[in-house]
């Protein structure tokens, strides 16, 4: 068997674990009625949560991811995450419209609405242990570390690499796998 085709087929299972985990995201069954974006999105924050590292965060420290300027990916990440913890951290969604909050967020999500008026903001917090992510177009080439996007009607996601070093964090090769990433401000 070839390189390539072992790596292919190892990256399948591990695309097909990622999306059966995205499916069935915990909390989702709940019978609260979500949009089928905003469910993916919530899901998908969950999960880059999951395969990320924040080498400072201290045992038993809650994960705590804010949301700006999305109530509808923040109710359903909120029901995504309740009960759940990644490797014995809680989980903890907060609604954070003011930049000075930001620091004491492991994950930030910046809704596309928001990302010009937040730019100060998140460049205050570059080099902060901080998982940034948005909907917003160009946020991964302008040093954002997580962008989403729709290609040919599914959610995809892009990293950028650079932005994700200087922040000191440690993302999985698992979900390097899975992303269009991006280094020195192109897709590669």
């Amino acid at each position: 068997m070839s390189l390539r085709r072992f790596r292919g087929g190892r990256l399948g299972v591990v695309r097909i674990a990622l999306a059966t985990t995205l499916v069935a995201a915990p909390g989702m069954a709940s019978g609260v009625d979500v949009a089928p974006e905003v469910a993916v999105k919530a899901a998908l924050i969950y999960n880059f949560a999951k395969f990320a590292e924040w080498p400072a965060l201290p045992s038993g420290a809650p994960i705590v991811t804010c949301i700006v300027g999305d109530d509808a990916i923040a109710a359903a990440l909120a029901t995504t995450v309740r009960g759940q913890n990644i490797s014995g951290h809680t989980l903890e969604v907060r609604r954070s419209q003011d930049s000075a909050g930001w620091p004491v967020c492991q994950v930030l999500f910046i809704a596309d609405a928001e990302t010009r008026r937040s730019a100060a903001g998140l460049g205050g917090i570059k080099t902060l242990p901080i998982l940034t992510v948005s909907d917003g177009k160009g946020f991964s080439a302008a040093n954002g570390i997580i962008e989403l996007f729709v290609e040919g009607g599914r959610m995809r996601f892009a990293i950028n690499v650079d932005a994700a070093e200087l922040a000191g964090l440690h993302l999985s090769s698992r979900l390097l796998g899975l992303a269009k990433v991006v280094r020195n401000g192109h897709v590669q």
